[in-house]
C-alpha cells in the first residue's frame, strides 16, 4: 500500500496555504461527519462475511503476483479486472452525492440513501443479518473542492483511528465504519468501490492509500 503523503492529491502534504484556506469549511463538515458517526454504533458495524477467495482474486501484489497477503504491512493493489467494463476516468468536475447511488445502481447494488443534515448523506447497505437490522452505513460528505474532500477524509480517518477506512472521488469523501482490513477489502470489492473512488485506510498513526483502478493525483 502507499502512504498517503506520497500522493500530491492527499491533504497530508505540507501545504500550509491550502490548509489555511480550507480550515473553516473542513472544520464544519468534519464536525458533521463526527456527529453522524457517534451515537449510531458505527464503530461496531456487522460486516457481511464475504468469501475470502472472492476478495483475493481481485488483488495483486505490486509485482502483479496473484493472491497477496492482506495486511497493513503487506503491499497489495486492486486488480484492474475488478472494473472490467466500468469507466474509471479521474473525476474533474464538481459532483453531487447521487454520483455514488448511480454507480451502485449500474452494478446492480443500489443502497438506501438518506440525507442526514447539511452536506452529509448516509448510504445504508445490508449487514451480517439484515433481518435483525444489521447494516453497514457509509457517510458521504459533499465538499466544494477535491482538496477539501481529501483533507476531510484524511482528518476523519486520523481522528477515528485504526480500522476505519474510506473513499474519495473528486469533491466527495466517504467515511466507512471500523472493520478489519480483510472485512473492508471484502466489502469494497463486493460493491466495486475501488472502481468508483480512491480507497484509503487508517493505520496506527497515519493514513494509507490502497492503489486501485480509480486514482486521483
Amino acid at each position: 500500500m502507499v502512504h498517503d503523503r506520497s500522493l500530491p492529491s492527499v491533504a497530508s502534504r505540507s501545504n500550509a496555504s491550502l490548509r489555511r484556506a480550507s480550515t473553516a469549511l473542513a472544520a464544519l463538515s468534519f464536525g458533521l461527519i463526527l456527529n453522524g458517526c457517534y451515537g449510531l454504533g458505527s464503530d461496531a458495524a456487522e460486516y457481511p462475511d464475504y468469501s475470502s477467495s472472492e476478495v483475493k482474486k481481485s488483488l495483486l501484489s505490486p509485482e502483479l503476483e496473484e493472491r497477496p497477503s492482506i495486511g497493513i504491512d503487506n503491499d497489495f493493489v486492486v486488480s484492474d479486472d475488478l472494473c472490467e467494463g466500468i469507466d474509471v476516468h479521474t473525476e474533474t468536475r464538481p459532483i453531487a452525492q447521487d454520483e455514488l447511488g448511480r454507480f451502485l445502481a449500474r452494478i446492480g447494488a443500489p443502497p438506501v440513501e438518506v440525507k442526514a443534515r447539511g452536506n452529509l448523506y448516509w448510504f445504508d447497505f445490508p449487514g451480517d443479518d439484515p433481518d435483525d437490522g444489521d447494516l453497514v452505513r457509509l457517510r458521504l460528505a459533499v465538499l466544494d473542492t477535491p482538496e477539501e474532500a481529501a483533507d476531510e477524509l484524511h482528518q476523519a480517518l486520523l481522528q477515528h483511528g485504526p480500522g476505519w477506512w474510506g473513499l474519495r472521488r473528486g469533491n466527495l469523501s466517504i467515511l466507512a465504519p471500523k472493520a478489519s482490513l480483510g472485512e473492508a477489502m471484502a466489502f469494497a470489492v463486493r460493491y466495486k468501490l475501488p472502481c468508483w473512488g480512491a480507497l484509503m485506510v487508517a493505520g496506527l498513526d497515519d493514513v494509507y492509500v490502497i492503489p486501485g483502478p480509480y486514482t486521483e493525483m
